[in-house]
């Protein structure tokens, strides 16, 4: 009993992939990009720098919630709205959250306004 002869392959050297293969290179004719060296270890500082109230109001509590815990009461008790449109009128500027949530109930307090004077005015017209 005899083995079948297998076949012998030749040997290929191996030839690694250019990046031709993978499509990724670039034409010789596209301008490059090369670093600038003015800034020590590429990080740029900024010329202005803001004020030290305005870089510790980054760490101020900034919580909203009073506000909206008022905005909710207030489809109860409406005259809440104007309590959180005062609030609203003092809150400083750096505390954008609760501004915002404060905004919506000095909306909610000119709606309020209005519908009033308009009962208001439709009344005593309306009776005239």
């Amino acid at each position: 009993m005899t083995k079948p002869k297998r076949p012998k392959y030749e040997t290929v050297s191996y030839t690694p992939p250019t990046p031709q293969v993978f499509g990724n290179a670039a034409p010789s004719d596209l301008p490059t990009w090369k670093p600038s060296s003015s800034s020590s270890m590429g990080v740029e500082r900024p010329r202005n720098r803001p004020k030290l109230q305005d870089r510790l109001a980054v760490y101020e509590d900034d919580n909203p919630r009073c506000q909206q815990i008022i905005c909710a009461v207030g489809v109860l008790f409406p005259p809440l709205w104007l309590v959180g449109a005062i609030m609203y009128a003092t809150t400083p500027s750096s505390k954008t959250v609760t501004r915002e949530a404060g905004f919506k109930n000095l909306v909610l307090a000119i709606i309020l306004t209005v519908l009033l004077l308009a009962v208001g005015v439709y009344k005593i017209v309306g009776k005239g």
